[in-house]
């Protein structure tokens, strides 16, 4: 992972989030040889709750409902704010196969159409395909 981002990881999306130019991307449970796991994620992030809508309708997970994160990164990213009492999840992976599921559905609906968001569902499809492929797990994050 890039150093330089800031995740949020299972935060979840806001609006607010969306507005600051934050971006979705996929970080898998380890490396894999040859697969650029590099998206843009912009789009997403902007029409996240839209895309949530369709996979509801859909039948098929929510897109948002693949957010994790280190529970160290998120404490070390809430460090500047107030964060409380918050009990902090613990990281989880999911599999390639329910990730796949909802992208693959996703491409053919609507929602698809936005500006960009065909792009990055391809995008989450190849490295998920990868992904599935050799075993590997796989969540999103949040880089703001």
């Amino acid at each position: 992972m890039d150093t330089t981002r800031r995740s949020l990881g299972s935060l979840g999306h806001t609006t607010r989030i969306a507005k600051m130019g934050a971006a979705y991307f996929i970080v898998l449970e380890r490396k894999i040889d040859g697969v650029d796991t590099g998206m843009d994620g912009k789009s997403l992030s902007r029409d996240m709750e839209t895309l949530d809508d369709a996979a509801r309708q859909l039948g098929v997970r929510p897109l948002s409902e693949f957010f994790s994160a280190d529970p160290e990164q998120l404490a070390e990213f809430m460090e500047d704010g107030d964060a409380g009492d918050v009990q902090l999840p613990p990281l989880q992976q999911f599999t390639a196969q329910d990730g796949l599921a909802t992208v693959r559905a996703l491409a053919s609906h609507a929602a698809a159409r936005a500006d960009g968001v065909s792009q990055d569902l391809r995008e989450c499809e190849r490295i998920l395909s990868a992904a599935a492929q050799h075993g590997v797990g796989w969540h999103f994050e949040i880089d703001i």
